[in-house]
């Protein structure tokens, strides 16, 4: 029997409006697509992350609860393979705010992990820069920093002019600073505190 793809696959479809945020610490700062924005503090935040539908596509559903608020957030349904009614999966929330897919992902880690840099990988922290404020960015930048530094010291010794090494080291990040001003703002922060020049022309 020849299986109909039309009811699996993607098809083109207008961007849903996003909706936009940034860590800050503890804070998730949100910019609603009609222009609304709301701060909400995430101690003691109950975080859930489930597969969900919306307009019978797939999506992926993260519910935060707070004892004053509750926010959802779906990733783009027209990003996602249209759902069989046999999937019996739960309708996200009609007020839900539509994120892009790496950002949603971010912060569903950092939710999940508790708000934790610790064991962090530079690339990790280069993804987590991306969706912070400024000022967070340079603090995660200078964590990326120490990251990149013990990791050069583990595999050449402290005692290695290792400049080269840890340049080498913070590249996830360099990469991640060439399309996202907030990783820029990392970037900055990790060179100077490892004393690393920049690329030439950067």
């Amino acid at each position: 029997m020849r299986r109909c793809t039309a009811l699996y696959s993607k098809s083109h479809r207008s961007p849903t409006p996003r909706t936009r945020f940034a860590l800050h610490f503890d804070d998730l700062l949100l910019t609603f697509p009609d222009g609304r924005w709301q701060q909400l503090h995430l101690h003691g935040c109950r975080t859930s992350v489930a597969d969900a539908t919306r307009e019978r596509r797939f999506v992926r559903h993260m519910s935060l609860r707070m004892v004053s608020a509750q926010v959802d957030l779906i990733t783009p349904p027209e990003q996602g393979a249209i759902a069989p009614r046999a999937a019996g999966l739960p309708v996200a929330p009609a007020e839900a705010g539509v994120v892009d897919d790496d950002a949603w992902e971010t912060l569903a880690d950092w939710m999940i992990s508790g708000g934790r840099m610790g064991r962090r990988t530079v690339a990790e922290l280069a993804h987590l820069a991306r969706v912070a404020t400024p000022y967070f960015a340079s603090v995660i930048g200078a964590h990326a920093a120490r990251v990149a530094a013990e990791l050069v010291w583990e595999r050449c010794g402290p005692m290695r002019d290792s400049g080269g090494d840890l340049g080498a080291a913070l590249e996830p990040l360099v990469r991640a600073a060439e399309c996202s001003p907030r990783a820029a703002d990392a970037l900055v922060a990790a060179r100077s505190a490892l004393g690393v020049a920049g690329r030439p022309g950067s």
